[in-house]
Formats: structure tokens, C-alpha cells, sequence
């Protein structure tokens, strides 16, 4: 009896040390996943309320907000057009880049977790001012992750009219369409469009993505199984992780293979350097990283 008491206690040190160091473990990659969050500028802010006044800009006027406010030529554009209120946009969204934000590491389940900016309370509210969207642009935010890695996530616009992205959110759930506005509430986000397309084209990547990806399951796998990348949108197997839905309906609408690394595995990283694509706006990440 003593014998078998023994081992039960060994077992229980065993479990309890085994319990310790996943626990170490977990803690260890959420500090790390922390240490690469948010980006603040590291360089001064500078008054830019002459450059929205000039009739044409220059490259180095470009340069100039894309560094000061995060909008790339496409979102600068986009607002210009809007007259007085876009202008004034420009200038809000300088202010919102390089305000310093709380944040809140919210629980997406045991080992998944996200980064939202928060108010005062510590309610979850919007980062900055978003540019104007277009059907068939793509969300990227590196705000997700997993055990330190941050792996993102990512969506497509299928409705910008009432500003609505699909995208393929966790496991157990089905790809549905969100507002379009929740991504300025991740810590990070990245507004790319596909550079020269058409609007025939932005069209039929929205109405492709809601005909064959709207409702289906998610699938960590999606892309890997099977003997080929491009997998039937009909079949009983099929399903789409967040990266691979958005590169599947760019796929499959337009033509644009936007998986950078052309492996069978798409992941945001591969959207976010594909060269197909340009900037409408960046927030929470370093424009210098994007030249």
C-alpha cells in the first residue's frame, strides 16, 4: 500500500511540474507576442497642413504622410477627393498615428489571444480614422496570436458601400461578414489594395467571395490537403483560414495570386509582402517597413 502511495505522489509532483512549465511556457510567449506590438513613431510629428492645400502633390508630399500619417498614396487620394472633410481626415488620422494608445490582450480561447486599443475604462473603441474602402481590398492585422506568434488575421471587402469584410475568424466557426470598422480597433492593422484594378474586377472579387466563401467552415489546413492549392469551393471538404479565404477570392474573382511566397500555405505575412499590392493605410506598424 505504501508502495503504491509513493507513486502516487511522484505522479502528482510529476503533473504539478509538468502544469508549472506549461504555464512558464504560455506566460513567456504572451510577454514575448508583447514585446512586438504596437509601433509608435520614433521620429518627430511635423505640421502637414499646408500639403493637403496644394493643387498637385509631389512624391516627397506623399512620402511626407505616408510617414506622418500612415495613408499611402491610394488613401491620400481617396480622401483628397472628398474636398474639406478629407483634408481635415489627413490631419485626424496624423494625430491618431502618433497618439499613444492603451491596449488589451483579449482571449480568443486557451492559446489565442488579440490586441484591441481601449479608452479610459478599458472599453474597446477605434485607433484612428480609416481611409475609404473599395470592394475587393484586404485587411491585415498582426494583432492575433498564438503562443508569441503573431500570426494575424485577415479579411476582404465584399460590401464597401455599407462597409462590410468576410472573413474567416476561428475554429468552430463559419466565414461571415463583420464591419468593416473593427479593424481601426486592432493595435495593428494594414489597408492594401490590388495595384491598377479595375472596377469590374473589385466587383467580381465581392461577389465571388459572398457566391462560394460566405458560411464556410474554418479550416486550419486549408490550401495544404489535397492534390492541389486551388481546392473546390463546392465540396463537402472544403473550408478556408483567414489568409487563405482572402487569397482564394482574389484568386478565383480576378486572377491575382497575392500569396507572395507562392506556397501552399498562405499566411497574412505572405499577403502583406505580396508586391500586387499597394498601401491605402497602415496602422500600429512601422510605414518604414514597407518601401
Amino acid at each position: 500500500m505504501r508502495f503504491f502511495v509513493r507513486r502516487l505522489g511522484v505522479l502528482c509532483y510529476r503533473l504539478l511540474g509538468v502544469a508549472a512549465a506549461v504555464i512558464l511556457f504560455l506566460t513567456a510567449a504572451q510577454l514575448f507576442a508583447h514585446r512586438h506590438a504596437q509601433f509608435y513613431p520614433d521620429y518627430p510629428m511635423t505640421d502637414l497642413s499646408a500639403i493637403p492645400e496644394q493643387d498637385r502633390l509631389s512624391e516627397e508630399d506623399y512620402e511626407t504622410l505616408f510617414l506622418q500619417t500612415g495613408l499611402g498614396k491610394a488613401g491620400v487620394d481617396d480622401l483628397l477627393s472628398l474636398g474639406q472633410p478629407g483634408k481635415d481626415q489627413i490631419l485626424d488620422t496624423q494625430t491618431a498615428f502618433f497618439a499613444k494608445t492603451a491596449t488589451d490582450c483579449g482571449s480568443l480561447g486557451i492559446t489565442t489571444r488579440e490586441d484591441h486599443v481601449v479608452d479610459g475604462d478599458g472599453n474597446i473603441t477605434y485607433a484612428c480614422p480609416m481611409a475609404p474602402v473599395e470592394e475587393g481590398d484586404v485587411f491585415l492585422s498582426f494583432s492575433t496570436h498564438t503562443l508569441g506568434w503573431r500570426h494575424g488575421h485577415a479579411g476582404v471587402v465584399v460590401d464597401a458601400a455599407n462597409g462590410r469584410t468576410l472573413e474567416a475568424v476561428l475554429i468552430g466557426y463559419d466565414a461571415a461578414t463583420a464591419s468593416v470598422s473593427h479593424w481601426s480597433c486592432y493595435s495593428t492593422f494594414l489597408h492594401l489594395r490590388v495595384k491598377d484594378i479595375t472596377p469590374e474586377e473589385q466587383e467580381a472579387i465581392a461577389d465571388y467571395a459572398m457566391a462560394h466563401l460566405d458560411g464556410v467552415p474554418y479550416h486550419l489546413t486549408s490550401g495544404v490537403l489535397g492534390p492541389d492549392k486551388v481546392q473546390d469551393p463546392d465540396a463537402d471538404s472544403f473550408g478556408a483560414q483567414c489568409a487563405y479565404l482572402v487569397w482564394y477570392a482574389l484568386y478565383q474573382g480576378a486572377g491575382y495570386d497575392t500569396d507572395s511566397d507562392g506556397g501552399r500555405i498562405v499566411t497574412v505575412g505572405d499577403l502583406a509582402e505580396s508586391p500586387l499590392f499597394e498601401i491605402v493605410q497602415v496602422y500600429g506598424l512601422d510605414p518604414r517597413s514597407f518601401g
